[in-house]
């Protein structure tokens, strides 16, 4: 119900700007993506006759992954309402950070070019490890299509706790090891085990990995205690031995309808997720941006599309505008709460 609701009042919005014409400034303009409309060069399209050639998305991980794949699955939906070519251009390197700083420093604010981006690229300024210059208001936000949320796993023959209530128990007096691909704000797995720490006075350790696969081979190996990992992480979790046992979102996932939110449980209300979306760089004419806004929103309720990202164990959830931005500096006044950093 509430994925619907999100869906009609974008719906609402797209409607409304496109009634305004091309003078209308879309709703999540601020911050440095509120800049001077067409100060790209001489000549530049505005929302009327835009768009005209082939657009790029880009991607900053590899070819064949999840998302490459979401954002080639996007580009197809996309191409079907703008009528020009989407290509997908994969910039992988530096966790992304390379496609974000050609998005943001390198290209024209032409409207042609925009970027999957994802909570890594909006709280790396608060990255203790390796702090950005970029904030949430260095890029004009479009649309978030992906919620993944957290969840924690215990092996499904695991004798020292049963379910979220007894494992935090259990994790106040022994001390727990799990592993996480970043130890910082910006991941939500290590996250999690700070909350655990800071909110409830467990022990844990976190031990740094390449990425979500190489932290489910250790603990399917017993080298780790637990799991932190996304929805999508965990869809063959019975397969292979091990159970969810906790979601850290509003509600039950529709790919874990078994598992318990956090609040169910009775232990705390804590909700984590690693958040997809896409995003202009600074500049773009607003006009542009809301016929863009309006297309990802029709590419969101596109069939094929919706078919083939919940192949993929993709929950889809749609934000724009402020609702978009409110998003984000919630979880983000969350995490650095947790981590005791300043904004």
């Amino acid at each position: 119900m509430k994925k619907l609701i999100r869906m009609l009042l974008s719906a609402a919005m797209v409607l409304s700007l496109a009634a305004c014409g091309t003078n209308t400034t879309p709703s999540n303009s601020g911050g440095a993506a509120s800049g001077t409309p067409g100060n790209s060069s001489a000549g530049a399209q505005t929302g009327s006759d835009w768009p005209t050639k082939t657009i790029t998305l880009l991607c900053g991980y590899s070819a064949g992954g999840s998302s490459d794949l979401g954002c080639r699955y996007l580009a197809e939906a996309l191409k079907e309402d703008l009528g020009v070519p989407v290509i997908v251009e994969n910039v992988p390197g530096s966790g992304s950070w390379l496609a974000w700083n050609q998005l943001l420093q390198n290209t024209d604010p032409d409207g042609y070019t925009f970027a999957l981006v994802n909570l890594s690229a909006l709280f790396g300024h608060y990255d203790e490890t390796n702090p950005r210059e970029t904030t949430i208001d260095d890029f004009e936000l479009l649309a978030n299509h992906v919620m993944d949320y957290q969840v924690l796993a215990i092996r499904s023959n695991e004798t020292r706790f049963s379910d979220y209530a007894s494992l935090v128990e259990y994790a106040k007096t022994n001390p727990l090891v799990l592993a996480s691909a970043t130890s910082s704000i910006t991941s939500g797995d290590a996250t999690v085990a700070k909350m655990l720490e800071q909110d409830h006075g467990c022990q844990l350790t976190v031990i740094p990995v390449d990425g979500a696969s190489d932290a489910t081979t250790m603990f399917l190996a017993g080298e780790t205690d637990i799991l932190s990992a996304n929805v999508g992480d965990v869809m063959d979790a019975e397969d292979n031995g091990y159970k969810p046992i906790v979601i850290f979102a509003p509600e039950r996932s529709e790919y874990l309808p078994d598992v318990p939110t956090s609040k169910e449980t009775g232990v705390d209300e804590y909700v984590s997720f690693s958040a997809r979306g896409y995003a202009y760089m600074p500049g773009v004419d607003p006009a542009i941006v809301a016929r863009m806004q309006e297309a990802l929103t029709k590419a969101f309720e596109n069939e094929d599309y919706q078919k083939n990202m919940s192949a993929m164990g993709a929950q889809l959830e749609l934000y724009t505008g402020d609702e978009y931005k409110q998003l984000l500096n919630d979880q983000l006044d969350t995490r650095l709460r947790l981590w005791g950093v300043s904004k």
